[in-house]
């Protein structure tokens, strides 16, 4: 992530995505200030996507909320399927988790245990 402003730096990994903006998760937010302009370049399916935005909001934590305002059209497709495929991912996984649950809510029950409620 670099200010366009004053060039300032800064590496961090992506906490949430949408086709809107992100959440930047950083090692330190210090130099950058809400409405300062960016450009950010990250890669989907290793293919760099380069976008430019601004800084919507510095959350406590070290954490940059940036508002998508300009990007190229593959950009814009590249980052759709990937938020699609991700969504796929999620859901599959709620999918085994809410099956291993009932797995073992039955093994439980086969096996006599009972669980004291609160």
């Amino acid at each position: 992530m670099r200010s366009l402003g004053s060039g300032l730096r800064a590496v961090g990994r992506i906490g949430n995505l949408s086709v809107g903006g992100c959440l930047m998760l950083m090692d330190e937010t210090r130099g950058f200030r809400r409405g300062e302009a960016l450009e950010m370049t990250f890669c989907v399916r290793q293919l760099p996507v380069r976008v430019q935005g601004f800084v919507r909001q510095l959350h406590p934590g070290n954490a940059v909320g940036v508002e998508f305002s300009m990007m190229t059209e593959r950009g814009k497709r590249q980052l759709l399927e990937l938020i699609r495929e991700l969504g796929e991912v999620l859901h599959d996984q709620m999918d085994d988790l809410t099956q291993a649950q009932k797995d073992a809510a039955a093994n439980e029950e086969r096996n006599g245990v009972h669980r004291i409620r609160r």
